[in-house]
């Protein structure tokens, strides 16, 4: 606010104010309209924001260097203060520790059973698989890092492409491991497998529980005699 009040009082205000006060009234529409309420879709708000709130700050330094120096100096103080406590609350976050606990444990049992060369397909959102994949340095016989797109308007010409595909890439090149994460996205846990037909008959036909955790299942491909 003070920015722009200086910039008019000083009849600095141009088109480039213009466009970051635009842009600041997009990020609190952008933030508003959603209704979901995460962090990151105050993004564009931050952004604009932090542009029009320095937008003057020059000016206002060579201006009057004392007044504006404690105001800059209030703000950066209160920038680092903020910041810093929100990233202290977040880093301590129990649901932070819960999924790399649930990391850690699956990284454990593919460990004891991997042989060189053998690799892992995760379904998953959010919750580590692409984690313990770096963790394991494994790959995947697919491009597909998570499983959302396969789960939602499933009667879609596209959605009917991507579960091809992946159904396509398994049958060729069929991993040793299979980890389905219970938490699936926008809805179902592990009986959204079976919403997906063609690879829930892939997986019972191959696949056997290797190990069930709370958070996720690990399948192994079943030896053939």
């Amino acid at each position: 606010m003070l920015s722009i009040a200086t910039a008019v009082w000083k009849r600095r205000f141009g088109w480039r104010h213009g466009i970051a006060v635009v842009g600041v009234v997009y990020g609190v529409a952008h933030f508003l309209i959603q209704r979901k309420g995460w962090e990151y879709h105050l993004y564009p708000l931050g952004i604009f924001a932090a542009v029009l709130a320095f937008s003057e700050v020059e000016r206002l330094l060579e201006d009057r260097p004392p007044i504006a120096g404690v105001f800059v100096a209030a703000a950066l103080a209160a920038t680092v203060l903020l910041v810093g406590w929100r990233g202290w609350d977040a880093a301590n976050a129990a649901w932070i520790w819960d999924k790399e606990r649930m990391v850690r444990l699956l990284v454990h049992d593919v460990a004891a059973r991997r042989k060189p060369g053998d690799r892992m397909q995760v379904f998953d959102t959010t919750e580590g698989g692409v984690h313990a994949l770096l963790r394991l340095g494994m790959q995947q016989p697919t491009r597909f890092l998570y499983d959302f797109h396969f789960f939602h308007d499933v009667e879609h010409p596209t959605v009917q492409r991507l579960r091809a595909e992946l159904v396509r890439d398994l049958a060729a090149s069929p991993p040793r491991f299979v980890a389905v994460f219970d938490n699936g996205w926008p809805a179902g846990k592990l009986d959204r497998i079976k919403r997906f037909p063609a690879l829930a008959q892939f997986l019972e036909a191959d696949y056997a529980v290797a190990e069930r955790r709370a958070g996720y299942l690990l399948l192994e491909k079943r030896q053939r005699p």
